[in-house]
């Protein structure tokens, strides 16, 4: 059996059109009941979640869980995955619940925003889930055998360094880690052991359903390491795999016995030096909205971006078109906003089209007939933006 702590919470994404109850904690639950391992599960829960719990019962047979209760059901609202959510209610309204006390052999812990909890196991793996002051595990828990599973930003928080020697020493010395991993998104994780580290391949899959796929990696991990008994290298890599199979068919597979697997790995390279030009309207507020988050998306993950609105503005026309064509030139790859047609858009999906470049195509209301003389060049479509953005990275 393996003991999971964490939140069940109601998800909307915008990107999907999709609202769900979920939360990394029922997810990772999700992740293990299919694979056929009994599942406890300690979570907080209004009457809402509580009574979706229990309908999974009926589904699960090895499912059980303790509930304290709770007011609210707390919701996530994604305009799409890569954006921060809006979170209800506010961060500061929500009150915490200080009774879940868990010891158990084989423990998977993700930090909640209504709960502290205090844990002692044998194997535990631990998701702190924020980085906005995470808990360390040195202050509610105990385990013989400790891994974390962090993203960059909450390994600076935890660490207070964004020296990678400094983040070591800390997770090593202060937190007594058997071993920690750093995630980064398209360019797969790090995993880090006392004497040496190694890198956790990303697949290029055709979907990336992103909400939730960092919760697939940790539980996935745990499962490998805590029931199949693999070594922490052979676990990180099974999760990056069956990550990878949920990003693009939302199922909760065995990578290890999965002998469909056909993704290719992403080879990391540098990619600073590569830049996306956006080609996309930029009149109304929601264009305008849409374009600053999605530079703010590419400029994250390292990437340079020139975007007419941002790196040029207003001013003569013709100076202004002149700069733009120079920077299709210069650019690597044509990030292409296509819904309603917007005329200088298609003018510039076109003279990249005729300069051999790469072009990435992503709406939501086009009819593809309209887009017919793009077709020939160097493009792929897209109706959702994760997997717009994740696909331009992986074709720098």
């Amino acid at each position: 059996m393996i003991t999971i702590i964490g939140g069940t919470y109601r998800e909307i994404n915008y990107d999907d059109i999709s609202v769900e109850i979920f939360g990394s904690g029922f997810r990772a639950v999700k992740f293990l009941l299919e694979n056929k391992i009994p599942v406890h599960y300690f979570t907080v829960a209004n009457p809402e979640a509580f009574s979706y719990l229990k309908e999974n019962q009926k589904v699960y047979e090895r499912f059980t869980f303790d509930n304290v209760s709770y007011d609210e059901l707390i919701t996530f609202k994604y305009t799409y995955a890569l954006d921060q959510p809006t979170i209800f209610p506010n961060l500061l309204a929500i009150e915490k619940v200080n009774n879940i006390v868990v010891e158990k052999d084989n423990i998977i812990a993700f930090g909640m925003l209504e709960a502290d909890y205090h844990l002692s196991g044998n194997k535990v793996v631990y998701d702190p889930q924020t980085s906005i002051k995470p808990n360390r595990f040195s202050e509610f828990g105990k385990a013989e055998q400790l891994v974390y599973i962090v993203n960059s930003n909450e390994a600076y928080s935890i660490a207070s360094s964004q020296n990678i020697e400094d983040i070591k020493n800390y997770f090593f010395n202060n937190e007594n880690v058997t071993a920690f991993i750093i995630k980064n998104g398209p360019f797969g994780a790090t995993l880090y052991l006392k004497d040496k580290e190694v890198h956790i391949p990303s697949y290029i899959t055709n979907n990336v359903n992103k909400i939730g796929s960092g919760d697939i990696f940790t539980s996935s991990f745990g499962y490998y390491w805590m029931i199949k008994g693999f070594s922490l290298e052979e676990a990180a890599k099974y999760a990056s795999k069956s990550t990878a199979i949920f990003c693009d068919k939302k199922a909760y597979i065995d990578s290890s016995t999965y002998s469909e697997f056909d993704y290719s790995e992403f080879n990391f390279r540098e990619l600073s030096e590569k830049q996306v030009y956006l080609a996309a309207p930029f009149f109304s507020i929601s264009e305008l909205v849409l374009i600053d988050k999605i530079r703010t998306t590419f400029l994250s993950f390292g990437v340079k971006v020139f975007s007419p609105f941002h790196d040029i503005g207003l001013g003569d026309d013709i100076i202004i078109a002149n700069k733009d064509l120079e920077a299709i030139n210069n650019s690597d790859i044509i990030f292409c906003v296509l819904d309603h047609l917007d005329p200088g858009t298609l003018i510039e999906s076109g003279y990249s089209m005729a300069k051999n470049k790469k072009l990435i195509g992503y709406h939501r209301t086009c009819d593809e007939n309209n887009l017919l003389m793009l077709k020939p060049a160097s493009i792929n479509f897209y109706q959702h933006l994760t997997t717009a953005i994740y696909q331009t990275v992986w074709n720098l």
